[in-house]
């Protein structure tokens, strides 16, 4: 599955990728609040996010600090996604990831529904974006494998939502 999501502000953090969903488009900055040089700070965010889903009783493998600091590690797809996300945004809040305010979020919101929109242009048959999301599933979406669809929605993302960068998850 690819999903697009999007960077926090340049000097808070420098990427962004979506929880298909991740940790949402709610989280938008992270700062750990251990002091320098402890061993929580030098686990790093990841780790340190890993270890409290885990304790949560997750089977997670430890994501990039910039996942977690953008809010878009994944979560198990086989986990109730209620209590996942919930213990996903207590372990964020624990670590000091923040969220985004909510016109941040109406601008991604827009920003995607263009990115769709764009997408569809070619694509007719594109499936309907949840609010401030675009992403597909190769199987699900089968005109998704082809390299030419994958050009059309990178085009329509650095046009419409220039800040974003994608990734692929599952």
């Amino acid at each position: 599955m690819r999903t697009t999501t999007r960077p926090c502000p340049r000097p808070l953090l420098a990427s962004l990728l979506a929880l298909g969903l991740a940790v949402s488009l709610s989280a938008c900055s992270g700062s750990s609040d251990s002091a320098a040089g402890s061993s929580d700070t030098a686990a790093g965010l990841g780790a340190q996010w890993g270890d409290c889903m885990r304790s949560a009783g997750f089977e997670v493998q430890d994501p990039s600090d910039d996942q977690v600091s953008s809010g878009t590690v994944t979560l198990p797809a086989d986990a109730d996604q209620e209590h996942a996300r919930a213990a996903a945004d207590e372990c964020a809040e624990h670590l000091g990831v923040h969220g985004a305010d909510s016109a941040m979020k109406q601008k991604w919101i827009r920003e995607y529904d263009q990115v769709a929109s764009c997408i569809r242009d070619a694509y007719p048959d594109f499936p309907e974006q949840p609010p401030g999301q675009v992403g597909w599933d190769d199987e699900e979406y089968p005109p998704a494998a082809d390299p030419a669809f994958q050009q059309r929605a990178d085009e329509c993302t650095r046009k419409y939502s220039p800040d974003t960068k994608t990734q692929s998850v599952g």
